[in-house]
């Protein structure tokens, strides 16, 4: 896909400019992940950060405008990512992401009422949760319950559920645990381990040394 406002990266700084516009020109080009999952890697990355600037915007409009994206299917990413990324940052990130598609001429006003719930099973097998549930029950049964409600939700699809969840794992240096927990979720929603590679490639943009440690605990799964 054509990279947006390229002229206001490459303003910053000549060398940083040729470098940020590489990476995008390499991480928007024809590959097994799909425009859709890619803006939905991006976009959680930066609320993890959280960076909710120009990236973010330029982000948020990559999704509505190159890759098709509704504003609603936005709105329901954030509310994926956000028991993963915080509550907290997720709101500063909803009211940007509002402002931003508002500018750009898109209905900003939800349609979530005409979405119901699935009754598909948390993602979380029990095995995933039973050194948490001997640590901390109550906390178990929040993450089961959380993980619950959000996915049988029709608005995403899995692939992209996972693949946030992940982002947020691996820009936030969250290896143990929860990434092979989420590694076995995106399996099972049918991510291959190239894709899962790519996904880290695509991610090494915020971050090489997490990217780093990410590609080494991903074979260890």
């Amino acid at each position: 896909m054509e990279l947006l406002s390229e002229d206001r990266v490459a303003r910053l700084d000549p060398v940083f400019g040729s470098m940020g516009l590489g990476a995008g020109r390499a991480i928007w080009s024809d590959t097994k992940l799909r425009p859709r999952e890619k803006c939905i890697l991006m976009i959680a990355s930066d609320v993890r950060i959280p960076e909710l600037g120009l990236p973010f915007e330029l982000h948020i409009v990559m999704a509505l405008e190159r890759a098709h994206m509704s504003v609603e299917e936005l709105r329901e990413a954030l509310r994926h990512i956000a028991p993963y990324a915080g509550l907290n940052i997720t709101s500063m990130a909803f009211e940007r992401m509002i402002d931003i598609a508002h500018k750009s001429g898109f209905d900003t006003r939800s349609d979530a009422a005409r979405h119901q719930a699935g009754s598909k099973a948390a993602p979380y097998r029990e095995t995933d949760l039973a050194s948490l549930r001997s640590a901390n029950p109550g906390l178990a049964n929040t993450v089961s319950r959380i993980s619950a409600e959000l996915w049988g939700r029709d608005i995403l699809g899995h692939r992209e559920r996972a693949l946030a969840m992940l982002a947020i794992d691996v820009v936030g240096g969250t290896l143990g645990s929860p990434f092979a927990a989420h590694v076995a979720i995106a399996r099972e929603a049918g991510l291959g381990d190239e894709e899962l590679g790519e996904m880290i490639e695509i991610l090494s943009e915020f971050s090489l040394p997490r990217a780093w440690q990410a590609a080494e605990a991903l074979r260890q799964v």
